[in-house]
């Protein structure tokens, strides 16, 4: 009888090692699927072509073929990210949807290059409900609001100046020679 435990605990010894092999290889996965969701969030809300507008009848141009080119690497952003899933998530149908709501906008805007400001506001408002489901649920991926982002200031990088109302005096910058 004393043989069984030489033969059980070698196999319960592999058995939890798979099953840590396999916990782990599924938690990395779930990490790089929320990364690659909040990149793409992330890029929806810095594109200004979708911010919110009020839609009005306008001749085709310029703006039209910068709107289209636009959605077209939406499109291929998209593509990128279903790429980066894992096989079976949850986030491929959602991501489907927005892949067909730029389709939708592209046949739309060719159609009737008039209204693509029309087309380009229920592209948006599509978009924003998928990126409602795609994040409810999910306390690792954030929701943005497509086309939101704050538009940067030029040459401001980002950076937000000293405030003066700390009580201290900014330091001049010095200048290459000034450090010599």
């Amino acid at each position: 009888m004393e043989w069984i435990w030489n033969v059980l605990w070698p196999v319960l010894g592999v058995l939890a090692g798979f099953a840590a092999g396999w916990g782990t290889k599924r938690s990395l996965n779930r990490r790089e699927e929320s990364l690659a969701l909040n990149e793409l969030i992330t890029y929806l809300h810095q594109k200004r072509t979708l911010a919110p507008i009020d839609p009005q009848p306008s001749a085709a141009g310029p703006m039209e073929a910068r709107h289209r080119s636009a959605v077209l690497d939406l499109r291929e952003n998209l593509m990128e990210t279903l790429a980066r899933l894992t096989p079976g998530s949850s986030a491929t149908a959602v991501l489907m949807r927005m892949s067909a709501a730029g389709n939708r906008y592209l046949r739309d805007a060719a159609d009737d290059p008039e209204r693509y400001q029309f087309a380009l506001m229920e592209l948006r408002q599509n978009l924003d409900e998928d990126l409602r489901i795609l994040t409810d649920g999910r306390r690792d991926v954030r929701y943005l609001s497509p086309g939101e982002a704050p538009e940067r200031r030029p040459g401001g990088r980002g950076r937000t100046p000293p405030s003066s109302s700390s009580g201290g005096a900014t330091r001049a910058k010095r200048t290459p020679e000034a450090r010599r």
